[in-house]
């Protein structure tokens, strides 16, 4: 199921080498070999056990998150651990402010903790109208009423105020400034102080794995909005393979736990180049966003794996200068170093589809198989069969940890359908 994979020489040091009969290409000025590589690319990556520091000062730790005997943490527990509480505290003196010139009752942090559990409570029951969860008669005799206002203590208009006046982020007052990005950040900055509070957060309070997933989340977006427009979002996408206009996000999350570690907002094309720094305008957008995202990490090495967004042969050698190995899968098949020991390996793996992976981590010897189920036709007629297949160490590390951003946007959007 996978093809040999190839090491490269830098060109600088070909004349320098002694000739070989293993046949070679040279893509992206380097030369690629056709030879395994049994050896994980700079030494083994030690596992790293995952944890999270609690606002007591406590560490929930990767297996490990007893409180007591027999008793374990809430969810509230979780949700307070990584949930910046300056935020909490600035969300609720700005939403009593908007709350106050509607002449109605200011807010404290509490009720804003409250209507977060209330909106997530709500995704539990099938609604057509809002109003509906604060009934109090069933509408059939199997299914008790929602009763939201006897189950949580918050009322219909209580609510309704709340979710009206909820204001996350600090906006300056008289609209936006003049100039060309003026409209663009007025707007953005309605959730800026929250994305950057999260970002604040949680680099000292969550230690991720051995790995890191850096992909993207796309959230539906049904208003108006567009660059050439100031009302609205400045940015949305249209994607042919989803339905709906929407927004992104470009993310990075522990590979094993899947817990968010860094939120960067994806501006205009315009905007972006308005705050890129100097030293990054001579990379690939892909590698400038993926240096952004894992910045916190960097000397850490530990393995990024990203998809064909971020990868490429500059991603990867510019995150090992970083110090930090990296995986990636490219749209095409794009090095051993002076002393001939394989430092970059472009390999290609075949499960439900063909794939390119670019990597400086990792190695071609055998992996831990994985399992598929796949329809059989039999003498006895269709079956479904489990089957094996076998993998290279480089595939199970990447697909261990690729996913873990799409396993939290399903959730968000199918689960919880938020």
């Amino acid at each position: 199921m996978t093809q040999a994979i190839p090491s490269c020489l830098p060109a600088a040091t070909r004349l320098a080498e002694a000739p070989r009969v293993t046949p070679s290409v040279t893509a992206h000025e380097f030369e690629w070999r056709d030879q395994e590589v049994l050896q994980p690319i700079g030494g083994p990556v030690p596992r790293r056990t995952w944890s999270v520091r609690t606002l007591a000062g406590d560490i929930t730790a990767e297996g490990g998150d007893s409180v007591g005997y027999g008793s374990g943490r809430t969810p509230v527990e979780y949700f307070l651990a990584v949930f910046p509480q300056q935020q909490l505290s600035m969300s609720a003196e700005l939403t009593s402010a908007k709350l106050s010139r509607r002449g109605r009752s200011l807010t404290t942090p509490g009720e804003v903790l409250k209507l977060f559990a209330v909106v997530l409570l709500g995704t539990r029951f099938e609604f057509g109208c809002r109003s509906d969860l604060w009934s109090t008669t069933p509408r059939t005799k199997h299914i008790p009423a929602p009763a939201f206002g006897l189950r949580n203590g918050m009322s219909r208009n209580g609510f309704d105020n709340l979710w009206r006046s909820l204001t996350f982020s600090g906006q300056r007052a008289g609209g936006p400034p003049t100039g060309a990005n003026g409209s663009e950040q007025f707007r953005w900055s309605l959730v800026n102080d929250f994305v950057e509070a999260i970002n604040r957060h949680r680099a000292p309070h969550v230690t991720p794995a051995e790995t890191l997933c850096v992909d993207e989340s796309i959230s539906q977006w049904y208003g108006q909005g567009g660059e050439w427009i100031s009302v609205g979002l400045p940015m949305y996408v249209a994607i042919d393979r989803k339905p709906e206009n929407r927004y992104e996000i470009q993310n990075v999350a522990c590979g094993r736990s899947g817990i968010m570690l860094c939120l960067k907002i994806v501006t205009t094309a315009a905007d972006q180049a308005a705050n890129i720094s100097a030293t990054e305008r001579g990379l690939l957008h892909g590698t400038a966003v993926l240096q952004q995202l894992v910045a916190p990490w960097m000397g850490s090495g530990r393995i990024v794996c990203a998809d064909s967004y971020f990868a490429s042969v500059e991603a990867a050698e510019a995150l090992r200068s970083s110090g930090l190995s990296f995986i990636g899968v490219v749209k095409t098949t794009v090095h051993a170093d002076a002393t001939g020991t394989a430092d970059m390996m472009a390999t290609i793996w075949v499960d439900r589809s063909l794939r390119y992976l670019i990597a400086t981590a990792g190695s071609s010897r055998a992996g831990t198989p994985c399992e598929r189920l796949h329809w059989w036709e039999t003498h006895g007629g269709a079956q479904r069969m489990a089957v094996t297949v076998s993998q290279p160490e480089v595939a199970e590390i990447y697909y261990n940890c690729a996913g873990r951003i799409d396993q939290h946007n399903r959730c968000r959007q199918d689960d919880l359908r938020l």
